[in-house]
């Protein structure tokens, strides 16, 4: 009797595991149509995440007319804090963080968790809550809410960096300002929508993007590669670093300057002007990648083309005081313009080392975000009296005036150039394929030409090696370190190239490897 039971007790026990194997199975196969039929779609969960940015800095649903523009203040300054600190962590922890990522129960808890927050968020800020609950409670309530919104948002950005790392450059651009117009969409849609749909839209974005990550439900564009894959980052990056800081800091203190203690309805109204013209913006850079797809200086120019627009807003401000909806309105559509360069140029350095996109990603989010910090932090000091007007005048100056010499001399184009190595976008059409062959996984043209040439002067396989470098525009120094030689060895070995190859400078080997990849090609 009791071996009969135990029989039906497996049988039963088999049976349930079939019918669940088979229900996990067939979600996974509609997904997996999905995927094939709109393969698209899976990177708007990116464009959610930007909606949601949105409207809670612009205060757009959640806050009253009673409410001071201030209240978005605090929410940036409590909900950037907990981004920073987790954006680090997963920077500094990247080979941990990159097992767990990349997995759509990472991403969905990462929603729920935003969306918890962003609910806490909308309920401190309720009319009816604030009669019932203390003042303290309120303040307790909505700050944790931000940290949980900081959270949970971050983890749906640092899933971006998987699915985006592994498009060529010029895709990644071209999907980042579809989701930017994605985004532009969502947020003129809640505008017209009564404001209880519009919180409770605004409430469950985070958790529609994670959905929208989660459809792509296999390792097609070797998303596990470029998170797994450790590298080595070069002193460039780093002053990359250091120059989105100071970027992020002037943006947010003209921002803030212009809208701290005016009514919603002030940086709402900017918000929407901005949205406006962001909508042509979106769709000139969209012909502009596919007009010029295989030019990298162009990323060095529409970087510098937002720093300038940065240093004339600031000019406006420091000598004008022009506290108008324009200046706001300006602010706005210069930040989104350069957010989304820096994303595209933090994308570029993940598909041209093929890896490290957590560590790239997480610190390039993470100067964006500390400059906003400290901008906030100015910003609640001058509008608590701390800092005169004379005094923020003198502070946005300066500020002002080290942007300039940033674009000008210290973050060049020039510089940016040398950091955006060439890469081979052959598969840019193909990237979306759901063929399973992303193009990060393909043999690269422009390393073939590199090794074509390099036969046919006779290079030495250690010559072969350093013109590969100089061919990426590597420096003698970052060639050195990478093959741990000295870097007069390198000297030596380039003068011994340049002989061979007839050339005399990075820009004739340049050219010389691109004919190459023109009569392959």
């Amino acid at each position: 009797m009791a071996i009969r039971e135990q029989d039906d007790a497996a049988q039963n026990q088999r049976v349930q595991e079939k019918t669940t194997s088979s229900v996990s199975e067939r979600f996974s196969n509609a997904l997996a149509s999905i995927d094939r039929q709109a393969p698209s779609l899976t990177y708007l969960g990116l464009g959610c995440w930007i909606a949601w940015n949105t409207i809670a800095f612009s205060g757009s649903f959640w806050l009253h007319e009673t409410d001071n523009s201030n209240i978005t203040e605090n929410l940036m300054l409590v909900h950037l804090l907990a981004c920073f600190i987790t954006l680090l962590l997963v920077a500094l922890f990247a080979a941990r963080f990159s097992k767990w990522v990349v997995k759509n129960r990472t991403t969905f808890i990462g929603g729920l968790v935003a969306a918890v927050g962003t609910l806490l968020i909308c309920n401190a800020r309720s009319e009816v809550l604030g009669a019932a609950v203390p003042r303290f409670a309120l303040t307790v309530l909505f700050n944790s809410g931000c940290v949980l919104a900081g959270v949970g948002t971050t983890m749906l950005f640092v899933r971006a960096a998987a699915l985006f790392g592994t498009l060529p450059p010029h895709r990644a651009l071209y999907r980042l300002a579809e989701c930017t117009l994605f985004s532009i969409a969502i947020y003129f849609v809640l505008n017209g929508c009564p404001q209880p749909i519009a919180v409770a839209a605004f409430i469950a974005l985070p958790v529609i993007g994670a959905s929208l990550f989660c459809i792509r439900r296999k390792d097609l564009r070797g998303e596990k590669q470029v998170l797994a894959t450790p590298v080595k980052l070069t002193q460039r990056f780093w002053v990359l670093l250091a120059s989105i800081g100071l970027c992020s800091t002037a943006l947010e203190l003209i921002r803030a300057y212009v809208l701290i203690s005016v009514p919603p309805t002030f940086a709402i109204g900017a918000n929407v002007v901005s949205q406006l013209i962001e909508v042509p913006l979106m769709i000139a850079i969209m012909a502009a990648v596919l007009l010029a797809k295989s030019r990298r200086d162009g990323f060095a120019k529409m970087y510098s083309v937002a720093a300038c627009a940065l240093t004339v807003l600031i000019v406006c401000i420091a000598m004008f005081s022009l506290n108008t909806p324009a200046v706001a309105s300006g602010a706005w559509v210069v930040c989104t313009c350069y957010n989304m360069v820096v994303w595209a140029m933090l994308y570029y350095l993940v598909y041209q080392w093929r890896g490290g996109a957590l560590r790239i990603v997480a610190f390039g989010n993470s100067a964006l975000s500390g400059g906003t910090l400290v901008a906030s932090l100015l910003a609640m000091a001058y509008q608590a009296s701390h800092i005169s007007e004379s005094v923020m005048k003198v502070i946005i100056a300066l500020i002002g005036v080290a942007v300039l010499i940033d674009v000008l001399f210290v973050f060049s184009e020039k510089q940016i150039n040398g950091m955006l190595l060439p890469v081979d976008e052959g598969g840019a059409d193909s990237a979306d394929d759901a063929s399973g062959i992303g193009a990060a996984r393909q043999p690269g043209r422009w390393k073939l030409a590199c090794e074509e040439v390099a036969r046919a002067a006779g290079l030495s396989a250690r010559e072969t090696e350093v013109f590969l470098g100089l061919a990426r525009g590597r420096t003698a120094q970052e060639i050195a370190d990478r093959e741990v030689v000295s870097i007069y060895t390198i000297r030596a070995h380039t003068r011994s190239i340049y002989a061979k190859l007839n050339v005399h400078s990075k820009k004739e080997l340049t050219a010389l490897v691109q004919k190459q990849v023109d009569q392959a090609g």
